[in-house]
């Protein structure tokens, strides 16, 4: 099932949230501060049920993801190995491989909340 507009703008404003708790308000690559954007580990267009999955997502500024993340992929790749830690890495992987359908934008919202509430306490 395809996430409505308004679900799709529910799941990333709680993505974003989770992102900056756990990484902080900041690019994971230069430090910026502002122009900040979500970036896929795992490309959304070929891994669309792991879209909605925060340990998919980073924050970049906007020059780091698009100028330099979507231009430098070997590069990017191997950033990343030392950026993310491995558990990370590996349940991702883990999750390109075996992450399987059918998608519940309503479980996902659930999901997200009960994710970004663990951050709070």
């Amino acid at each position: 099932m395809r996430p409505t507009a308004l679900q799709k703008k529910k799941l990333y404003a709680l993505l974003h949230a989770i992102v900056r708790k756990r990484d902080g308000p900041r690019c994971l690559k230069c430090g910026r501060t502002d122009k900040l954007q979500l970036s896929h580990i795992y490309p959304k267009g070929r891994y669309k049920l792991m879209e909605f999955l925060s340990d998919n997502v980073k924050l970049l500024c906007m020059p780091c993801h698009l100028y330099w993340w979507h231009r430098n992929p070997i590069e990017a790749h191997e950033w990343l190995q030392t950026a993310i830690p491995v558990d990370r890495q590996k349940k991702l992987k883990l999750a390109a491989q075996t992450y399987l359908g059918p998608f519940d934008p309503k479980l996902a919202i659930l999901g997200l909340e009960q994710e970004l509430a663990s951050y709070k306490k």
